[in-house]
């Protein structure tokens, strides 16, 4: 589905895809308060229905668990209308998750540079709760590694890229309502 088609359907769902610390779910609130639409956080979601954090989740029942529930979401989450949903970072590593938000979302991915998303997981007072390690790699090397992997998957799924490193979270949020008016793509 094009950007044109997805503006114009009613009730049409907004995703928006990165990697952790893009500013997913901040942006995710404030578009769907501009717009009038329902707001999901995925992995609040995920976190609120098990009863534990995702660090504890990902101990307890491994990063293949996560994901199975993630897919299950997500595909819930499809069978819907009129959302803003801030996806978990590794939602794009299934395929068919790929082609579901290819299909049923106008697909944004929030692109920060590795050193940007360093210095905001550094930030952020609930990165060891909600951002457990992928590898036993120093945080700098775990990040730049991570994006390495997944930045073409990232790519190939959104409609619209937009560099996160500089910009507000409001403007970035006036970008994606551009975007819908016009109905083009755009790759910053």
């Amino acid at each position: 589905m094009t950007v044109r088609e997805i503006a114009v359907k009613e009730g049409a769902n907004i995703a928006l895809i990165g990697f952790r610390a893009s500013g997913k779910s901040l942006v995710g609130r404030l578009l769907a308060e501009e717009l009038s639409l329902a707001f999901v956080d995925m992995d609040a979601r995920l976190v609120a229905s098990s009863g534990m954090g995702i660090d504890q989740w990902v101990q307890s029942r491994g990063w293949g668990s996560f994901r199975h529930e993630e897919s299950k979401l997500l595909k819930r989450l499809a069978r819907e209308q009129g959302l803003v949903v801030a996806t978990g970072g590794g939602v794009v590593l299934s395929a068919s998750n790929r082609n579901l938000l290819r299909s049923h979302f106008l697909v944004v991915w929030l692109k920060a540079s590795p050193e940007t998303t360093y210095v905001r997981v550094l930030k952020d007072p609930g990165s060891g709760t909600n951002r457990p390690a992928f590898t036993t790699l120093p945080l700098r090397e775990e990040i730049r590694q991570i994006l390495a992997e997944r930045s073409d998957l990232y790519q190939k799924t959104a409609h619209i890229i937009l560099e996160t490193d500089d910009a507000l979270p409001e403007q970035l949020v006036s970008k994606i309502r551009r975007q819908l008016a016009t109905g083009q793509e755009e790759r910053d």
